[in-house]
């Protein structure tokens, strides 16, 4: 049961909430989402239409600021339906104008411009000049992002002058920099230069417009750098990251780490270059990801920004926040409570930053652990592409020669059949056994080169849903010439569907991890020769698992099993290419293989998604 009395809920105290929102917007996003909702709670409890609207109206605005459009959408449509309802021209056009960002950020352009030309109609029935500007900015970055730029400029300097004549501060600001974007774009480094150094030092951004200080900052790095000044694009990067921090401007990021990318490339510090490439891909990939919006826009998702103490720390503020509004209603002065709201809120802020350092310091704990395994993945892969292709080179030069050598070989082995030995026997048998030799070596090297052109070929097959159960029981079945009686095959099957795979890929990989059980089972004769193979399902994840008895591996060795040409096997043994192999065609699964020591052996285990 509710026992708040909504009597106590009143219109200025939520119009009190949305200015707070509106000044925490510039600085931490998060507080004025709570802001925003508590608004949007308290007037859904007094049923207010107009405070309803204009709260939906800053939550749409605020997750249009953070790139999450499906929940900007969603809100600002509402927000404009309840404002078409009251009539409100002036709101209906600042609501369409979010709505019109929100396209934009979706390069739905053309939607967006017919959004801004709506606001632009209000503007000058309205005859307000501040609408006319808006319209006049969205419209011209519209056209600056579908290359239109001559258009773009003009629009701008329109917008430049109106809002310079009107003393509209942030609107002049706005339409400034896109000039210099504009000039930025169209390859005019020096005139965008001009532009950018003129809002840096004649505006207060800071003050002013701090939203665009990161945008900004991101444009000037770019300008250097396509100048090939590094000491200055490395100054405004940092100034960039110090805003975005600042800030939070969540699609802003992306941009700043592949700057950092270029400059780590051109000073030749390639493994930073490559953890920035690396952040760069990640963050926009996720950024541009719908399913990831949605997550963000999960309010219950979002709000694991905090932790749990700090929900119980909010808990404890909300009932304060009550006791406060009791005692609001017996003061007659309400400068008094506003005053005591804004304590409150420094007090509420003091602790969330502290609780949000200690989060951030742990997000990037695992940001950089989960880098670092991104990068020595890439670097893998990088280095089985390279080698790949020097094999392939390797094995068709050799295989050339070859084909000579066994030709010459066979000739020989018919002449000697032909030659009469009689008397000669000693010198016949040295003559068998010398091409016997040859035969066997040649042979060898037959394999030394098609385990090359194995481990260097990529692609070919399709994926097709495949039993691998009866993948492993047919390469039980082909090796079983090297299965001796006394190896115990030991099969826990767990899996009960068909995988999507490429069946002559997965049955290589299968082949060469059986065969290198067997041999290592056959290293210790006097012990217990036991291969378990396992199959099941984790999640939306395969596992496959080869157990084998016999000696460990060192563990000096086991981060180099999978590098093409090392193996642990004696002299003539083995190429070196079997795991390398298997490595190179689990990547192409988008699986990945793993190698450890248990107590008994070893143990081999390949993870594969259902795709």
């Amino acid at each position: 049961m509710d026992l708040r009395d909504t009597t106590l809920i009143s219109e200025e105290q939520i119009d009190l909430q949305l200015q707070i929102a509106n000044i925490l917007s510039s600085t931490d996003i998060v507080a004025a989402l709570d802001y925003a909702n508590q608004a949007l709670k308290e007037a859904e409890e007094i049923a207010s239409v107009r405070w309803i609207a204009e709260s939906k109206l800053a939550i749409g605005s605020l997750y249009d600021f953070l790139g999450v459009n499906s929940r900007a959408s969603e809100y600002l449509m509402e927000a404009l339906n309840s404002f078409e309802v009251l009539n409100d021209s002036l709101k209906q056009a600042s609501t369409l104008m979010q709505i019109g960002n929100t396209y934009f950020y979706l390069k739905q352009y053309n939607t967006a411009l017919k959004k801004f030309s709506q606001v632009s109609e209000f503007g000058r029935a309205l005859n307000d000049t501040s609408l006319i500007i808006s319209g006049l900015n969205a419209t011209a970055a519209v056209y600056g992002n579908i290359s239109k730029m001559d258009s773009a400029l003009i629009l701008f300097n329109e917008a430049h002058a109106l809002a310079r004549q009107y003393g509209s501060l942030q609107q002049e600001i706005l339409a400034y920099y896109n000039m210099g974007d504009v000039h930025l774009y169209s390859g005019r480094r020096t005139q965008a230069l001009e532009v950018f150094e003129d809002l840096e030092n004649y505006y207060d951004l800071k003050t002013n417009s701090p939203k665009h200080l990161s945008s900004l900052y991101n444009s000037m790095t770019k300008a250097y750098l396509e100048k090939r000044n590094l000491d200055m694009a490395k100054e405004y990067s940092s100034k960039a990251l110090e805003a975005l921090q600042e800030n939070m401007r969540l699609t802003e990021y992306p941009e700043y780490f592949l700057h950092r990318f270029r400059i780590d490339s051109l000073e030749q510090n390639y493994d930073q270059a490559l953890a920035n490439y690396i952040r760069y891909k990640e963050l926009n990939d996720s950024l541009n990801n719908a399913s990831f919006r949605e997550q963000v826009a999960n309010q219950e998702i979002f709000y694991e920004l905090r932790s749990k103490e700090n929900q119980i720390e909010r808990l404890t503020l909300d009932n304060e926040f009550k006791d406060f509004k009791i005692r609001q209603k017996r003061l007659t002065n309400y400068g008094y409570a506003a005053l005591s709201l804004l304590m409150l809120t420094i007090v509420f802020l003091v602790i969330r930053s502290y609780r949000k350092i200690k989060e951030k310091n742990l997000l990037l704990e695992k940001q950089k652990e989960d880098l670092k395994a991104a990068q020595q993945r890439l670097v893998q892969s990088e280095k089985m592409v390279s080698i790949g292709t020097l094999t392939a080179g390797i094995a068709h030069e050799i295989n050339n020669p070859l084909n000579f050598i066994s030709g010459g070989l066979n000739i020989l082995k018919d002449l000697q059949d032909s030659l009469d030995w009689e008397g000669r026997e000693k010198e016949r048998k040295r003559c068998e056994t010398a091409t016997k030799m040859a035969l066997d070596g040649l042979d060898r090297s037959v394999d030394i080169v098609q385990a090359l052109m194995t481990f260097s070929h990529r692609g070919g097959s399709k994926k097709t849903e495949t039993d691998l159960h009866e993948i492993i029981d047919n390469t039980l079945m082909f090796l079983g010439s090297k299965l001796s009686d006394d190896i115990q095959i030991v099969k826990n099957y767990k899996l009960e569907r068909r995988i999507p795979v490429f069946p002559e890929k997965m049955h290589q990989v299968i082949m060469n991890i059986i065969d290198n059980a067997i041999y290592a089972v056959n290293m210790e004769p006097a012990g217990a020769k036991i291969i378990t193979i396992s199959t099941g399902i984790s999640g939306e994840i395969l596992e496959l698992s080869f157990t084998n008895t016999g000696p460990s591996i060192a563990e000096e060795h086991l981060d180099q099993l999978f590098d093409p040409f090392f193996t642990t096997k004696d002299p003539g043994q083995g190429t070196g290419l079997g795991l390398s192999i298997c490595y190179t065609l689990v990547s192409e699964h988008g699986g990945e293989i793993e190698v450890s020591n248990t107590r008994e052996g070893v143990n081999f285990t390949v993870t594969l998604p259902f795709t």
